[in-house]
């Protein structure tokens, strides 16, 4: 007869079928990390527009009419509108226990994450054109 294995299991997400539960919760706190180091970097922005009037005018013109730019502080606003709206729905899920069956949380992860894509087209239209 043959022992079991205790060894720990690798067990690759990309492969694994999550629930929407499970990887809007990943991405959730991959969009955290990105926040964190993002943070760094709008802080410098800011700092870097409270030197002088004209480096705050030079700033804001860059924003106007760089694209790269442009699709920075897209990016930047995508990961921070997600870690809020799934943050939201993860406090909602504690505190008012909405969506704590994974039949209900799917529900809500989904709903959650289509408003996350309606809002991304709208932040779209609103910084890139």
């Amino acid at each position: 007869m043959k022992e079991k294995d205790n060894r720990p299991v690798f067990l690759n997400p990309l492969v694994t079928n999550l629930p929407i539960i499970g990887v809007s919760s990943i991405l959730h706190r991959i969009s955290g990390f990105a926040v964190f180091v993002i943070f760094l970097l709008l802080v410098w922005l800011f700092d870097r527009s409270l030197t002088s009037e004209d480096e705050f005018l030079k700033l804001v013109q860059d924003m106007n009419t760089l694209f790269l730019l442009k699709l920075l502080l897209f990016f930047i606003s995508l990961g921070l509108t997600y870690h809020a709206l799934i943050g939201i729905k993860k406090l909602t899920s504690e505190f008012f226990g909405v969506g704590e069956e994974l039949k209900s949380g799917n529900r809500i992860s989904w709903v959650y994450n289509i408003l996350f894509v309606f809002l991304s087209l709208f932040l779209l239209v609103r910084i890139l054109f």
